[in-house]
């Protein structure tokens, strides 16, 4: 059964449907994963430009490749989103000061 993305999950194996402009709706022959700056391919962990408007679970197998983005980049990414944070926050502090 087909869900929307608006609440796919995290970290999980998933088959992506995509509408194309004539609206016709195609289901990627690949498994994908949502990840913080949007869909990666699970078999390579390259990134996937597409608009998906559903998923579904994956029931297909997955060759061994790497699945989602090194544990490094991630800490890296949530590292750099906190930094921003930071620096937002201590410039709202001097505009009050």
């Amino acid at each position: 059964m087909w869900k929307s993305t608006a609440a796919a999950p995290f970290d999980r194996n998933l088959q992506l449907a995509v509408i194309d402009t004539g609206g016709q709706v195609h289901a990627l022959i690949f498994p994908c994963r949502r990840v913080l700056r949007g869909w990666i391919n699970s078999q390579t962990g390259l990134p996937v430009y597409v608009f998906p408007t559903h998923w579904r679970e994956w029931d297909g197998r997955i060759e061994e490749a790497p699945i989602g983005e090194p544990e490094q980049e991630r800490l890296a990414i949530v590292e750099e989103y906190a930094d921003d944070q930071r620096a937002i926050i201590k410039k709202d502090r001097d505009a009050f000061n």
